[in-house]
């Protein structure tokens, strides 16, 4: 039952950073669009959040 739960746990965390991935992703390229550069700082900042959930996700699904 423990383990039911928390593999339900794990994977509502795995589709909510992929959400957060998928919108930041998205909000990436759409910003460097507008930019017509993907060095400006506000992508790279948006960039560095990416990396950080792509990081994150990585770990949490090397837990599960």
């Amino acid at each position: 039952m423990c383990i039911e739960h928390n593999d339900s746990k794990l994977t509502s965390q795995l589709e909510a950073l992929q959400k957060e991935i998928a919108l930041l992703r998205e909000n990436m390229y759409k910003l460097a669009r507008e930019k017509k550069n993907f060095s400006h700082p506000d992508v790279v900042e948006i960039s560095q959040q990416l990396d950080a959930k792509l990081n994150l996700h990585q770990r949490v699904f090397r837990s599960y």
